[in-house]
């Protein structure tokens, strides 16, 4: 499955940056992450809990690491879970460029689903990312507004 897109953020690149490389902000913003720890030098591991079609409320081991890293305009974030239900193994390349109304964030991800979970169909599957990506999104960008509303930067 692939899931392609842009989105813009309210705020300056480097406020972006440091979000996105934030494990708490990201466990507070991606649905459905219940806790998600630094285990190393860019790398975390924590539970996540997804639901999809008739598979409901599988939880996850999820191992995050960000590779490639230039910044504040470029990594790659690599995903693997694995539950009860199945496993997905995820790469997500992001590019951000600063534009007029904040910063553009790019994505270009592929992602594999196998076992159970992969039996609800593509094309669920891929509605079902396409929400969560949104709802991620726009949760780290009301974040980036809190924090600069409040004096504070997002780091």
């Amino acid at each position: 499955m692939k899931l392609d897109g842009t989105f813009t953020f309210g705020g300056p690149q480097e406020s972006v940056w440091a979000l996105l490389q934030d494990p708490a902000v990201l466990a507070r913003s991606l649905p459905g992450v219940e806790k998600l720890d630094a285990s190393g030098p860019d790398q975390y591991r924590g539970v996540m809990k997804v639901s999809v079609g008739p598979v409901t409320a599988a939880k996850f081991d999820v191992a995050v690491a960000l590779t490639d890293k230039v910044e504040p305009s470029h990594f790659v974030m690599q995903v693997d879970a694995k539950g009860a239900v199945g496993h997905t193994k995820g790469t997500a390349v992001i590019d951000l460029a600063p534009v007029e109304s904040g910063t553009e964030m790019r994505y270009s991800s592929t992602v594999q689903v196998g076992g159970t979970i992969a039996a609800v169909g593509q094309r669920m599957l891929e509605s079902v990312g396409r929400t969560m990506m949104k709802q991620a999104l726009e949760s780290l960008d009301r974040e980036l507004k809190a924090r600069l509303a409040n004096g504070r930067s997002a780091t």
